[in-house]
């Protein structure tokens, strides 16, 4: 699929006309009505701004491939980032994705902290092991082993370890949202 086709396809499933489309990225009508049909190809910046808007990653946009069926990424195939405080493994690597799941353990006294979302985003986590709290906005949620917490705020959620030991959560986030780590106050 084109990357027309596939950002005609992302709009018409989000119920967004061309008009609707071209407003929320601040482009024209025309404009989206060529890239569409591929007569045109958006910059960088641009890319980003329908990405937003459709609820999507970039790489969805443009890459190759078909996404139908399973993709599996296997536990040797992960890739790790370990800022101060926490470790974050992107458990899936699919890059036609516009959800990201994430394996997160945060050291006692750490935070991890997700990049803000545009608002048709959504995050979840999962409570592994461990007491966090969850900081979405002005809300604060505490949550223990076995819980899971759902936020349609995508201002960006902060999840600080509240305990003395590590802390486990698995976090999905939809649109791919980059992660950070900062230490945290428990």
């Amino acid at each position: 699929m084109s990357l027309g086709e596939r950002i005609r396809t992302l709009r018409r499933r989000r119920g967004l006309t061309v008009q609707g489309l071209a407003t929320a990225c601040g482009l024209s009508k025309g404009f989206i009505s060529q890239v569409e049909n591929g007569r045109t190809s958006p910059s960088l910046s641009t890319l980003v701004d329908l990405a937003r808007v459709l609820s999507v990653s970039p790489a969805f946009l443009v890459a190759n491939g078909n996404s139908a069926g399973t993709h599996v990424t296997r536990a040797n195939g992960r890739g790790a980032t370990s800022p101060r405080g926490a470790s974050a493994t992107l458990l899936s690597d699919l890059p036609q994705r516009s959800l990201d799941l994430y394996l997160v353990e945060i050291a006692p006294g750490g935070a991890i902290e997700g990049q803000p979302l545009d608002d048709s985003g959504e995050q979840a986590a999962h409570v592994l092991a461990g007491r966090v709290r969850v900081t979405s906005g002005s809300a604060q949620t505490d949550l223990g082993p076995g819980d899971t917490g759902h936020w349609s705020d995508c201002s960006g959620i902060t999840v600080a370890n509240l305990g003395a030991e590590p802390a486990k959560i698995v976090l999905a986030a939809l649109c791919a949202a980059a992660m950070s780590a900062s230490h945290g106050e428990g």
